[in-house]
């Protein structure tokens, strides 16, 4: 049956959908709004890590937070804390009151609510569908994700061709209509009843279970290292474009074709997913993302960077869909949003540092050497998990119950 005729699921998709489309405009924005401050790409990618090392502060308390508490209310104050942060940014931009610490104070608040409540809307998910739909909604979102992102990079490029604030409004005017989404949403969204702890402790117990799982131990390094990676070569190769002198709309067109790449992935995601057992299908995505990557970081040329983008990127989403369904799919409904918020600390926590690294090391040693650092770490990661036996034994997903985590 699709998914789309639970209407508890489309009112979810609604709602996640224009909480992305707020993400990936904000992720768009900030890095350009961060140069044309500072004039730097070193001082750049330190406000960019400023807002990452926030949100990964602020995930593990968030991860208790959305175990604890209806995730209706929580996905409605991130929404309302969104539409007032970054309507701000863009009043103040628009006015011409918008100095640096000012712009990092109304960024770091951003980013906490972002660490402390974002997790509500995918610990609901597991509420809304069932398990063996489970796989199926998160390539759905992969697919969505990537449609966001394709029109993304483009229209932010264009948005804020016209004036920097721009983009910002758009970001606070998503973060409305998720609010209004929750409304239609009918599905009860509490965690389930247990016994209160102190915070501390119900994340320990989250940790402790996490640690006990033989492939956990292995999928959340592998994951951080891999997001490290991707992030610094990401952020690098648009901070390098722009010290080059290349516009908005030029990093925006970069954007596009890595987006794109994503949305054909997506698209093949579903049946790739059903043949090819979940372990090969990881590591050998894995690979190809590291090689492709390689002429991007030692070639400094735009149309390298955009072919090898659009060939890195397109098994991601089957990467995503089933690496991450199997994990969250074999995880109990009452530690979503704490095992989430571990493995996004995980993965986040060390790609937080990644603009900052790679703004300096652009500007000490310019863009082969600094971009270069980054795609080494990708190649080590890939061989990590071609080496990693839980890994790459992980079935497809009708035998995952057989897979313990």
């Amino acid at each position: 049956m699709s998914l789309f005729r639970n209407a508890n699921y489309r009112a979810w998709f609604v709602g996640d959908t224009t909480a992305v489309a707020a993400v990936s405009l904000r992720q768009f924005a900030v890095p350009l709004l961060a140069f044309g401050l500072t004039g730097s790409t070193a001082l750049a990618g330190v406000l960019v890590t400023v807002q990452a090392v926030v949100i990964a502060a602020a995930l593990l308390p968030g991860g208790v937070l959305v175990d604890r508490h209806d995730r209706r209310t929580t996905i409605r104050v991130h929404a309302i804390g969104g539409l007032t942060t970054w309507g701000g940014v863009g009043l103040l931009q628009v006015t011409g009151h918008l100095p640096v610490p000012v712009f990092v104070g109304l960024l770091a608040c951003g980013a906490l609510l972002t660490g402390l409540f974002s997790g509500a809307t995918d610990a609901a998910l597991r509420s809304i569908v069932s398990t063996t739909d489970y796989p199926r909604a998160m390539a759905t979102n992969e697919g969505r994700d990537a449609a966001i992102s394709l029109t993304t990079g483009p229209v932010g490029g264009f948005l804020y061709a016209v004036a920097a604030w721009v983009p910002f409004v758009g970001v606070a005017l998503s973060h409305a209509l998720t609010w209004l989404s929750t409304f239609a949403i009918r599905t009860d969204l509490r965690p389930p009843r247990r016994e209160r702890r102190r915070a501390h402790r119900e994340l320990g117990d989250a940790l402790r279970w996490a640690a006990d799982r033989r492939r956990i131990r292995w999928l959340f390094p592998l994951f951080a290292l891999v997001n490290f990676a991707v992030n610094g070569i990401l952020m690098g190769l648009q901070f390098s474009l722009l010290e080059q002198g290349y516009d908005a709309r030029a990093i925006g067109w970069l954007t596009a074709v890595l987006a794109g790449a994503t949305l054909l992935g997506a698209v093949a995601a579903n049946p790739i997913i059903a043949r090819v057992p979940t372990g090969l299908l990881a590591v050998t995505a894995l690979v190809v993302v590291s090689l492709a990557l390689i002429p991007a970081a030692l070639i400094n040329s735009y149309p390298v960077i955009l072919a090898s983008l659009g060939v890195g990127f397109f098994l991601i989403p089957a990467l995503n869909s089933s690496m991450l369904g199997y994990t969250f799919a074999l995880t109990p409904v009452e530690l979503q949003g704490r095992v989430q918020a571990i493995l996004q600390f995980a993965t986040s926590g060390l790609a937080s540092l990644a603009p900052a690294l790679v703004g300096w090391l652009l500007h000490q040693w310019g863009h082969a050497p600094a971009i270069g650092l980054f795609a080494g770490l990708l190649v080590l990661a890939a061989m990590l998990g071609v080496a990693a036996e839980p890994l790459r034994s992980i079935p497809r997903p009708p035998e995952w119950k057989d897979a313990p985590l």
